[in-house]
């Protein structure tokens, strides 16, 4: 018999106090009027233009509804069923695919990734034959991240994994958790080995197409002509702004590239409330599912966001206890609760969904602008309301404060930067003099610096940078993207040779770059 989910019970006693959710929809009583009123109440103190909401159960949708807009210049609103860049949360459907092929015999979670990689190498030569795929899948393979080194640099997926060698070993092999999205892109492109198809056409053909998610797609410039897309929003000078939706890390998709809505991530979460069955039928085994959230990697305090979290929950009975990394989720236990869930950011949006497996009972949220915080903070709140804590604005307070901090914290870092550079410098020689064709350790491989418009210009791959000089030899380089974030800046220093010659050039990122003619 199928008991009947202690969240549910708990609302029993107070149920004249709320507004149930109609009968179609679930029998069991939500305070939908207060979460709504929330949710309004979150937009405004965020400033934040739009946001989606879904919670389920293994077998009903008890809420899911839209607030705000999609775009902050057309004013057209957000609903269940509008589409967002859902960035890292595509982890967990990277984890599904290896699941199946597991399940399927076609693949073992602990196979070499040279097995099906013979090319793919390791920072250190000694790790390369070693590390497996559960060690890519859960955070524990010790290598840094390409961010802002080479991934937009890299013609394709093939070629992004084969440069994971030039990362820098910043933990031995299955020492510590460290996240990084290269991992994920390396387990899309075993999949596509494998399977011989796009790890997209894989997540598409054996888990969206069979869970019914009709509205979710690794495309995203499909997902941006949707009629019912939302836009991305950034901060430029303390205002939103809505920016061109465009996925820069096509390379790394099977690690962030994914779009869909509120209502089919519901059905994801439903999926997996239900151990891999839709309408009673498997879709995928429950004990190869089960396997991508069991806690592999104890998290130290090194997850993207895992320190706010746990400044805003503090040291009392809201600590976040016992956090990991699974394969494709993370976890931790709340109050007793477990929760399974993943975060997610690329530019202009952010997002989080997770599950409370014993409680039956999932949550997402979706929005449009970039505050990770944003997303934390009403997840948390929902989880709350699900559990029949209720309806508060303490989650959206707690996170505001470390949001405001943090942005505070980044105008002194600025404002340092920009008090310690030497004023009245200008470079040693006339810019024709820096240009060239060099190169790194094989990271970025060959590059070329050329003057145009009266700027250098570093070709690096797929991307440009155009140069703005800082101090004597030292310049600022920024993306040529169509629009501009500060993040994505960094500093190349140009080296003289005795003889008063470029000699090559350093990225402040760690790639150093020689003279090649």
């Amino acid at each position: 018999m199928q008991t009947v989910p202690r969240f549910l019970c708990r609302f029993a006693f107070v149920v004249a106090a709320f507004v149930a959710v109609p009968a179609s929809a679930s029998d069991a009583p939500l305070p939908i009027g207060e979460i709504d009123a929330r949710m309004g109440a979150i937009l405004k103190e965020w400033d934040q233009p739009g946001l989606a909401i879904a919670l389920v159960t293994r077998d009903r949708v008890l809420h899911e509804k839209g607030f705000g807009v999609r775009d902050l210049r057309n004013k057209q609103p957000v609903d269940e069923r509008t589409m967002f860049g859902i960035a890292s949360v595509s982890k967990s459907f990277a984890s599904a695919t290896v699941a199946k092929l597991v399940a399927d015999g076609r693949m073992n979670w602990d196979d070499p990734v040279v097995k099906h990689l013979s090319w793919f190498a390791m920072p250190r030569d000694r790790d390369t034959t070693e590390v497996t795929l559960r060690d890519l899948l859960s955070m524990r393979s010790g290598f840094g991240s390409s961010e802002y080194t080479f991934r937009r640099a890299s013609a394709n997926r093939t070629d992004h994994v084969r440069r994971i060698r030039y990362l820098e070993q910043m933990h031995p092999l299955r020492s510590e958790f460290l996240y990084t999205t290269d991992s994920y892109t390396a387990i899309g492109e075993v999949v596509a080995t494998v399977t011989g198809r796009p790890w997209e056409t894989v997540a598409a053909e054996t888990l969206w197409k069979p869970i019914g998610m009709t509205r979710t797609n690794a495309d995203h410039t499909a997902a941006r002509a949707d009629s019912n897309a939302a836009s991305p929003h950034i901060t430029v000078d303390g205002r939103k702004q809505a920016i061109d939706w465009i996925y820069e890390d096509y390379n790394a998709l099977p690690a962030g590239g994914v779009n869909s809505t509120a209502h089919d991530l519901g059905l994801w979460l439903q999926f997996q409330l239900n151990n891999g069955s839709v309408n009673g039928q498997s879709v995928l085994s429950s004990k190869a599912l089960l396997e991508t959230r069991v806690p592999h990697t104890p998290d130290r305090g090194r997850s993207p966001g895992r320190g706010a979290w746990s400044v805003a929950a503090g040291e009392g009975d809201d600590a976040f206890r016992h956090p990991a990394y699974a394969m494709g989720w993370f976890v931790h236990a709340y109050r007793g609760h477990d929760i399974v869930w993943h975060s997610g950011g690329i530019d202009g949006f952010r997002s989080l969904i997770g599950f409370l497996p014993d409680d039956d009972v999932g949550i997402v949220v979706l929005t449009n602008a970039d505050q990770s915080m944003l997303a934390m903070a009403t997840f948390q709140t929902l989880v709350d309301a699900a559990l029949g804590r209720g309806v508060s604005d303490r989650w959206s307070q707690s996170f505001r404060r470390m949001a405001l901090a943090d942005a505070d914290a980044a105008k002194k870092r600025r404002a340092e930067l920009e008090s310690g550079r030497l004023k009245g410098t200008k470079p040693s020689l006339p810019l024709d003099r820096y240009t060239g064709t060099f190169a790194d350790n094989g990271a970025f491989g060959e590059t070329r610096v050329h003057v145009e418009n009266g700027k250098l210009v570093i070709d690096a791959g797929r991307m440009q940078y155009e140069l703005s000089h800082w101090q004597q030899d030292q310049f600022q380089a920024k993306p040529r993207w169509p629009y501009e974030m500060e993040s994505r800046n960094f500093f190349v220093s140009f080296r003289l040779d005795p003889r008063g010659q470029i000699a090559g050039f350093d990225f402040s990122t760690g790639s150093v770059f020689k003279r090649l003619k």
